[in-house]
């Protein structure tokens, strides 16, 4: 049974730990993954909600990276063709196949010789062990496989595989195998400052940014594992130390899949600057994405802005001249901030040109700062990072690990097998569940069966939040009682995706929502009404490119 917040807040109170984990994006939660399986103690915290900074607004992809090839980052393409069949393998509910289209036209800067060549490399990079390998077509094939391509333009095209994912999800099961392995997780816990003894750091003071309350966690290693936020962690432990990052801005918009249909996964070339973008199905939807500019803006509120939306119309009716797509199609927008290890050379470099490879630095005091990376790449750089800490605690303080790595060979908490998938399609056709419902209970793996149990409990919360958004009141309460969820944003935005696929982006859905959770989480009227005011500005945030 998961330990309850008031638990583990307890445990973090009075508990030293191995090793203390800032940040609950992905990196940080592959951290705390890897850490407890090798038999360490560790503690995991976020000032806000599991991967509610970069980890959920990606671009949905764990992918090679084929674009990196022409910025010879060989390494990190092999790595992260690695790292894609290991989460294939590990967390298939989470992570499946997308087939790409490639198509090549006349003037692009890359013949179609160049991208058979570069396919070739991608699948040896893999080790030819991708879900298939490349294939190429000339135009009249191509055409086939994607009638809404550039007729006069196109020359042929190439087809690969990558992976989609649900980001914020594959976040989540992160944290939830951590804390199942022993590791004390708690989000909405802020570090206000850095606990040293002899000069070397030995915890944090923390924040609970819920109820108000400050303390101490100690342990022996502290990670910065912060992303954007890793420069301000950073001046915990020495004000005005150098910047370690490059910030680039990517943003994102959601249509109907009627408005911009495609059989595949398409990479677009932006006619303004040659930069390649995608358009990724997704059910019923289909994800456009993403920009890369420089960012110093706020931290806690990137956007979409109207050129970044301008900028991927552009680029999309160019590939797709009879989408005709504009403005009025589109359901939602979102960007995320990559936090980039810095380069030589700072904004000189063009920001598509950054690499994303990640860097590890320790401070004099101790604390080590993990900078860069791609959700792709996560668990191997937390591989990397304990590695290091387990070099730390065995140096300094006699603790060996009492297993190696195991992340790349165990599937995450939540892996269905085929028995749980068939009492999942049986409940739910017993229940009469459409199968928009059925596909995100299948996101939640094993825990679909746990939702389900709560509707035989109570029938009512097996109706929908809203009809037609796939969503069951059930879903809303397990969120708050097993999956941490504590506030709107938790489940509209991270447990669900009603934000960015519902027509009003969840509005309509918003006081049943809350009101569910106002019932879980003890909100009186004041909390709850707040909550519902937080989440419109959200939603208005993400509609600013409309009136800028």
């Amino acid at each position: 049974m998961q330990k309850t917040r008031e638990e583990v807040l307890e445990n973090l109170k009075s508990k030293s730990y191995d090793i203390l984990v800032i940040g609950g994006g992905v990196t940080g939660a592959a951290i705390a993954r890897d850490t407890v399986m090798r038999g360490f103690t560790c503690a995991c915290i976020d000032k806000g909600d599991w991967a509610s900074g970069t980890s959920s607004r990606s671009s949905k992809l764990i992918h090679g990276g084929l674009r990196y090839l022409e910025m010879f980052e060989f390494h990190l393409v092999f790595e992260a063709c690695r790292e894609r069949k290991i989460l294939l393998e590990i967390a298939p509910h989470l992570v499946y196949p997308q087939p790409f289209t490639y198509p090549v036209y006349k003037g692009d800067k890359n013949g179609l010789f160049m991208i058979w060549a570069g396919m070739w490399l991608y699948d040896i990079l893999a080790l030819f062990r991708n879900v298939e390998n490349h294939k190429m077509y000339l135009k009249e094939k191509a055409l086939e496989l994607e009638e809404g391509l550039d007729e006069e333009r196109l020359k042929g095209a190439g087809v690969f595989y990558d992976c989609s994912t649900d980001d914020a999800r594959l976040t989540l099961s992160f944290v939830l195998s951590a804390m199942d392995n022993g590791a004390d997780c708690a989000n909405y816990l802020k570090a206000i400052a850095l606990l040293k003894e002899r000069g070397q750091i030995r915890g944090a003071r923390v924040r609970d940014t819920i109820e108000g309350k400050e303390f101490d966690i100690e342990a022996k290693v502290v990670i910065n594992a912060t992303g954007p936020w890793d420069d301000e962690t950073c001046s915990l432990d020495e004000p005005g130390s150098p910047s370690k990052l490059t910030l680039t801005k990517g943003a994102h918009f959601i249509v109907p899949r009627g408005r911009l249909r495609t059989r595949n996964a398409l990479p677009i070339l932006s006619p303004t600057d040659n930069r390649m973008m995608f358009i990724i199905p997704r059910g019923n939807f289909t994800l456009v994405g993403t920009t890369d500019t420089y960012y110093e803006g706020d931290l806690e509120k990137p956007h979409a802005t109207r050129e970044d939306v301008e900028y991927m119309l552009e680029a999309t009716n160019h590939s797709l001249p009879k989408a005709n797509l504009d403005k009025a199609d589109i359901i939602s927008t979102y960007a995320g901030l990559r936090p980039l290890a810095m380069q030589e050379g700072g904004e000189d470099v063009a920001e598509s040109k950054v690499s994303r490879e990640h860097r590890i630095y320790e401070g004099r005091s101790g604390l080590f700062t993990i900078a860069g990376g791609k959700l792709t790449t996560a668990r191997s750089m937390a591989e990397e990072m304990v590695d290091l800490a387990s070099e730390k605690l065995t140096r300094n303080f006699g603790i060996k690990a009492k297993r190696p790595c195991l992340t790349d060979k165990t599937p995450v908490l939540g892996t269905p097998d085929l028995d749980t998938e068939a009492r999942v399609r049986a409940l739910s056709r017993h229940l009469k569940l459409d199968d928009a419902v059925l596909g995100n209970l299948f996101k939640q793996g094993t825990a679909a069966l746990g939702v389900l149990s709560l509707v035989e409990e109570n029938p009512n919360l097996g109706e929908p939040i809203v009809p037609g958004i796939g969503y069951l009141k059930a879903q809303v309460t397990f969120a708050a009682r097993q999956e941490m969820a504590k506030s709107l944003e938790d489940f509209m935005i991270r447990r669900s995706e009603i934000f960015y696929t519902a027509t009003d982006q969840g509005l309509a859905a918003v006081p049943v929502v809350a009101s569910i959770l106002a019932r879980e989480l003890g909100w009186d009227e004041v909390e709850k009404k707040r909550q519902i005011e937080k989440y419109k500005d959200t939603v208005a945030i993400s509609r600013l490119y409309a009136t800028e």
